[in-house]
């Protein structure tokens, strides 16, 4: 379901706040119940068989379009609308591309976070998640997208983000203050539930 402010939005049914969808629902209830669903089985096989890319705007992409391509044709694309929510607006579409991009060569200067502690994981994890969700590239999705993105790199890195412990509450708060430039209370979150992985003999 639309869950954003966006005027004119070719992305929803007319005179509705419902997202075309390939299989026709026009009933947001519906169409919640059916893309959690098709989420929940297409991050367990995103979790088994990930994306094999360099964690550049193109593997994001990639992994939007594994999450939602069963339900949404605009999956894994740029959005071509600007959406706020709330007081929060994001990115003008027409800079999501360069603006994406830029972030994640950053990223790739930092080699990925691999060889850094948990404290500066975190604090780089939240980085990049916060500067995500403010470009918030796609439609819908961003968040479930960027955190499974950033799910992947900290893994490389050797580490797992326990993410279901996290709460909606907790990190729609953490979100909001990341957008707003203060990354640490979705710094703190990662950090309490991050998990060192063992090392392979």
């Amino acid at each position: 379901m639309a869950k954003y402010s966006s005027s004119p939005d070719s992305y929803v049914y007319p005179d509705t706040d419902v997202l075309i969808n390939k299989e026709g629902i026009k009933d947001a209830a519906i169409l919640d119940m059916a893309e959690s669903n098709s989420y929940l089985f297409a991050s367990a096989a995103l979790k088994e068989h990930p994306v094999k890319g360099n964690f550049d705007f193109s593997h994001l992409k990639q992994i939007h379009e594994r999450l939602f391509g069963d339900l949404y044709e605009w999956a894994g694309k740029v959005r071509t609308v600007d959406i706020s929510k709330g007081t929060s607006r994001f990115a003008n579409h027409q800079f999501i591309e360069e603006s994406a991009r830029q972030l994640l060569r950053q990223l790739q200067s930092e080699n990925y976070l691999r060889g850094q502690q948990a404290d500066t994981i975190s604090e780089r994890a939240a980085h990049y998640l916060g500067e995500l969700n403010a470009i918030h590239p796609f439609r819908d999705g961003n968040g479930r997208a960027t955190r499974n993105f950033i799910g992947q790199l900290v893994k490389e890195a050797g580490y797992v983000i326990q993410w279901e412990n996290i709460s909606q509450k907790q990190m729609t708060h953490a979100a909001i203050l990341a957008f707003h430039g203060d990354a640490s209370e979705l710094a703190r979150l990662i950090k309490e539930n991050l998990k060192a992985l063992a090392v392979k003999k």
